[in-house]
């Protein structure tokens, strides 16, 4: 049961974002609200849930990419910049900054989430570097610029205000970024 509530609130939250309602949960679900609190006490509950079902998503397509053995490593930095599983796609990610201010315990670990994937993103940077397919760069200075894009998109209107989804914002990054540290040949 925690699992389905936990999926349909995140269908929820594509469609409303925060303005999603427990009800509304409970409508998509054919079930009664009182339900609903019997597993997850409250929506900042389940907006836990959703931080913690999109770390073991965002866990397995790292896992994925890693694994990928199509992939050099130019195209393995890329893909985890722009790691996203697909289920979260849509959902509006481009308005976390409203989680931010409301719910900021899912926030905070939806952003610790993020944060672990950076680790990995430097790892193949530098292997990268090592490889010499990525022009010799301060590591700190770029994954600086990748987490405070990143947290700019999160924490500010930004994206909104520009009319882009979280997802066309990533791309824009990642893309001025690679040409930047890509090695000319």
């Amino acid at each position: 049961m925690r699992e389905k509530i936990i999926d349909t609130a995140i269908a929820e939250f594509t469609k409303n974002g925060l303005k999603f309602t427990m009800n509304d949960v409970a409508k998509s679900m054919g079930i009664s609200k009182k339900t609903i609190y019997t597993v997850f006490e409250s929506k900042q509950a389940v907006l836990m849930g959703i931080a913690d079902r999109y770390s073991e998503d965002f866990l397995k397509m790292q896992e994925e990419i890693e694994a990928d053995e199509s992939l050099d490593v130019v195209g393995k930095v890329e893909q985890l910049l722009c790691a996203l599983p697909t289920k979260y796609h849509n959902i509006g990610l481009s308005g976390m900054h409203d989680l931010a201010e409301k719910y900021p315990k899912p926030y905070k670990r939806l952003m610790e989430s993020v944060n672990r994937g950076w680790k990995l993103v430097e790892e193949y940077l530098k292997k990268g570097m090592q490889e010499d397919k990525i022009a010799q760069v301060s590591l700190p200075i770029v994954m600086a610029m990748v987490e405070g894009t990143v947290r700019k998109f999160m924490d500010s209107r930004i994206l909104v205000e520009n009319g882009l989804t979280y997802e066309e914002g990533k791309e824009e990054m990642v893309r001025v970024i690679m040409n930047g540290i890509r090695k000319r040949v």
